[in-house]
This record gives structure tokens, sequence and C-alpha cells, in this order.
């Protein structure tokens, strides 16, 4: 896979993956794990960085790879947003009632 390791693609894949399922279907918990991909591909994406945007000293810049964590976590920035207003318009539980999804417990 011309010298590339595996860990780059795999952190793509992975973080495309978090990506598609904040934008279906927003959670807290793939918010969070998308936002630390993000964070993981701005680490390994050496090899495949491209052009420099912007140069902030001699040694570090601003590359086209980089965009990639830029864009991921403005959809984990909406998916979070997205997951309070949700949790804000639910109406509170009444005292006693089985949560939603808790299947019932019989005898």
């Amino acid at each position: 896979m011309l010298g590339v390791p595996v860990v780059i693609p795999l952190t793509l894949l992975a973080l495309g993956l978090g990506v598609l399922s904040c934008l279906a279907r927003p959670r807290w918990d793939v918010a969070v794990l998308t936002g630390l991909l993000c964070a993981i591909w701005a680490r390994v994406n050496g090899r495949v960085e491209g052009r420099i945007l912007h140069t902030f000293s001699q040694s570090r810049g601003f590359t086209e790879a980089d965009l990639v964590s830029v864009a991921g976590l403005l959809v984990v920035l909406t998916a979070l947003v997205r997951c309070a207003l949700r949790s804000a318009h639910r109406p509170p539980a009444p005292a006693g009632a089985p949560r939603a999804g808790a299947g019932h417990q019989g005898p």
C-alpha cells in the first residue's frame, strides 16, 4: 500500500464510519469516540499530509490532511448539539415508570 503504515487507513476508515454514524443518528458515545479519532488522525497522518496550507513555524503547519480532522470535529460538535437538544426536549419519566428500552421483568 505504497509504504503507508496500516494504522493510517484503519484510522481513516474508523473516522469515516464515526462521522457517518454521527450524521445518521447522533449519540454521545459515538460523538466522543469520533472526536478522539479526529485527534488520533491529526497525529498519524504524517505520510499523507499533502500540501501545507498554513505555516505556523518552521517545523509546524496546517496541511490538507488536517482538514479531515477539522471536518470531523465540526460533525462531532453538530452531533453533540443535536444530542443535547434531543435530551432537553425529552419529557422526564414519571417516578416508578420503567425506562425506555427496558424489557418487562416478569416472574
